[in-house]
């Protein structure tokens, strides 16, 4: 028998615990912890906060969850709480797509290179078609992918200490650093560069120490990050989305009455929107504020980018990764991919 679009997007067991002791069920309270890798001054802290206040007040305080920037300053490296959100250690955590194609590699799909020209096509596929299938693939991988919580940071660009980088020759031998995804790692290989990983906790320091000479974000992040103050550099590159995915441990919440999981998504539908526009409109604007403190905007040659990754058979690979049912539906948004 096939789900209601409602009954699917609130998971396949949300509500057992009602069926089965439903006055328990309605006294009880539930406690959790939302992690984000950004700053507490952050776009992101400032609505992550509002989408569980909200929750909080609407269900009288039956969900209450607390919001940790920076991870609560924990150690381990994203993919490693993405595992912790599998085994239901952590309750709720925000993911960009190419870390959270650790659970299932179709997740890739956001942020394929030069694939997408605007934040508007990834906001109609991650809230349509493709949300739909990625968040059913992930049920069985332990990951509850919050519906329309595919939240805003914008396109990347290439941010450096001292060297401009206009065309895939000036990365040649580059100190890249990267988050701990197959898909930068492979990037930046494919370029000529040299990945180095580095938690994102770290990463003013790695730039100030010269343990790295760049790194790629959205000119949010190296407003919000003060990267400013160690990069010299901007090549506007937008050459991949960067978001963050709302995620939540499926077994927490498969353990979440049907009227709290409703409470979340009616929240997150209210909210999510307001920060995708919040960000695009920083991110409009930030280039500016960033001339100001003296950073050097630089255009790239990007149709020397492409061809790089089309002769390397980057998009290739990724179009097997991803599958074709993933592929597919990215392309019929943005047409033809790597060809």
């Amino acid at each position: 028998m096939q789900l209601c679009r409602r009954a699917f997007l609130r998971g396949t067991t949300g509500g057992v615990a009602i069926t089965v002791m439903p006055q328990l069920a309605r006294r009880q309270i539930f406690k959790a912890r939302q992690y984000h890798v950004q700053p507490e001054t952050s776009h992101l802290h400032l609505y992550l906060t509002k989408v569980w206040d909200a929750v909080r007040n609407e269900t009288g305080g039956r969900l209450d969850v607390t919001v940790y920037p920076r991870n609560n300053g924990v150690s381990e490296g994203e993919p490693e709480l993405l595992k912790q959100l599998q085994a239901g250690h952590l309750e709720f955590f925000t993911l960009n797509g190419n870390i959270l194609s650790e659970a299932h590699p179709a997740a890739d799909i956001q942020g394929i290179p030069f694939a997408f020209s605007s934040s508007q096509q990834l906001a109609k596929l991650n809230d349509g078609e493709f949300g739909d299938y990625l968040r059913k693939e992930l049920m069985t991988r332990g990951v509850q992918l919050i519906p329309f919580g595919a939240m805003e940071n914008g396109f990347k660009d290439i941010t450096t200490v001292s060297k401009p980088v206009r065309t895939p020759p000036d990365l040649h031998g580059f100190k890249m650093r990267v988050p701990n995804g197959k898909i930068f790692i492979a990037f930046y290989k494919a370029l000529g560069a040299e990945s180095k990983i580095v938690n994102f906790a770290r990463l003013y320091r790695a730039l100030a120490d010269g343990e790295v000479e760049g790194q790629e974000n959205p000119l949010v992040i190296a407003e919000d990050n003060k990267l400013y103050e160690v990069c010299k550099y901007v090549t506007k590159t937008a050459h991949q989305w960067a978001g963050f995915n709302m995620l939540a441990s499926q077994d927490f919440w498969q353990r979440l009455p049907e009227h709290i999981q409703d409470s979340v998504i009616r929240s997150v539908k209210k909210f999510v929107p307001q920060q995708r526009a919040t960000v695009q409109a920083i991110n409009a604007t930030a280039e500016h504020r960033l001339g100001e403190r003296g950073m050097i905007f630089l255009r790239a040659d990007l149709a020397s980018f492409r061809d790089v990754l089309s002769t390397t058979g980057f998009y290739k690979t990724y179009q097997q990764s991803c599958g074709p049912t993933a592929w597919a539906m990215m392309e019929a948004e943005v047409g033809p991919v790597g060809r």
